[in-house]
């Protein structure tokens, strides 16, 4: 289960250094094929494995609307990938322009997979959230 938050900078050709703690689960749970997409908020990451399985569940979707977007925002942006010796992954520029990544950026732990987010933008994004957030923590199951 990948959790937490880190800052961290992208480097002048695009690259991101995952941390040590986040690599290690990724590998043993996973290996090091992950697949970088677009997400309705941010960059997201994912093991390539749960990546196929959401892109497989896709084409089961009924709407066709809702189907053809979500195959042309999160597949069509997709780029499967491998952390390289130094266990970076490069951000591919086309979603980098996109969601406007600087250099600054905030990766987060999401249970199955990472959401890569401008720093400001995470920043402003959990300020927002704060409000709402006991709402939320109250319909957890009990």
């Amino acid at each position: 289960m990948f959790s937490g938050s880190s800052k961290l900078t992208i480097d002048d050709k695009g690259r991101l250094a995952i941390p040590a703690r986040l690599r290690t689960q990724l590998a043993d749970e996973y290996g090091k094929q992950i697949a970088i997409t677009l997400g309705p908020e941010c960059i997201e990451l994912y093991p390539a494995a749960v990546f196929r399985r959401i892109a497989e569940s896709i084409l089961k979707i009924q709407d066709r609307a809702k189907r053809v977007q979500m195959q042309r925002l999160f597949v069509g942006y997709a780029v499967e990938s491998e952390l390289d010796g130094q266990n970076r992954v490069l951000v591919p520029p086309m979603l980098r322009e996109q969601t406007r990544l600087g250099s600054e950026v905030v990766l987060v732990g999401q249970i199955d997979h990472f959401e890569l987010w401008p720093e400001a933008q995470w920043t402003q994004s959990t300020s927002e959230a704060q409000a709402s957030y006991a709402d939320a923590f109250a319909a957890l199951p009990q």
